[in-house]
């Protein structure tokens, strides 16, 4: 099955725009009538009302349970994107901070894909990075890759910290957490939805709180759409052509 021509209904999100320039640049052609196309090329995240009149499509679409193919599920789509998420990361903090990471104390909650590519961005900075970790593989990796490790139940300590990064999706910083921390320690929350610290407390504690949510869409988005073209022509020449 040859698969050349693609339909991109949603280009509000800029991202498919570039990733609809990749294709084309790889000898794919664009088309505007979906019934003429060999596929749709959605979004990530997608959202379901996208699906709608696309059932005799073949669909590639970012996130979620939906008919098609998941390009966001493929391991390079992943690792690549955390390096962005990274890049996303550090410059949030820049914009945000009156502090140089060159030495600074930060702290990495989790030590997923997003965190590890972090973690190699920091060492870069020669931050001072300790690694919050329950796995004891991801303990070993933090440490040979030069970090400090604690464990969740330590989160409480009161020790100072320039930046929090979290990976975490799920609320580890509760009160007893963020009275633990100092008022100018900034907080980057990476995860998704609900993140990893109770947002109404800490901005009671007056916690700098950023919402870091979608990071390659904010700083890389040409980078972040070439990626998802790249994705789904490394998939269609996989599994189709």
């Amino acid at each position: 099955m040859k698969m050349r021509k693609f339909y991109v209904p949603y280009k509000d999100d800029k991202r498919m725009i570039y990733a609809s320039k990749f294709l084309s640049k790889n000898g794919l052609s664009e088309t505007v009538d979906k019934g003429s196309c060999d596929f749709v090329l959605l979004p990530v995240p997608a959202k379901k009302y996208m699906f709608k009149d696309l059932e005799n499509n073949l669909v590639f679409y970012g996130g979620g349970d939906y008919k098609g193919i998941d390009y966001n599920k493929y391991e390079p789509f992943k690792q690549k994107n955390a390096y962005l998420t990274a890049e996303g990361a550090v410059a949030l903090f820049k914009e945000n901070s009156d502090t140089a990471l060159y030495n600074a104390d930060v702290l990495i909650v989790g030590y997923g894909r997003i965190a590890k590519a972090l973690h190699k961005s920091l060492n870069a900075f020669a931050s001072n990075v300790t690694v919050c970790s329950r796995s004891d593989i991801s303990k070993i990796e933090a440490k040979s890759s030069g970090a400090n490790c604690i464990d969740f139940n330590n989160l409480a300590d009161r020790k100072y910290y320039d930046v929090i990064f979290n990976t975490v999706p799920k609320v580890v910083f509760g009160n007893k957490e963020i009275d633990s921390l100092d008022t100018d320690t900034l907080f980057i929350d990476l995860a998704s939805f609900p993140g990893g610290i109770d947002s109404h407390y800490a901005k009671n504690r007056n916690i700098k709180l950023i919402d870091g949510r979608g990071l390659p869409s904010k700083y890389s988005v040409k980078s972040a759409g070439y990626l998802i073209g790249e994705t789904v022509l490394n998939i269609i020449k996989e599994e189709f052509n």
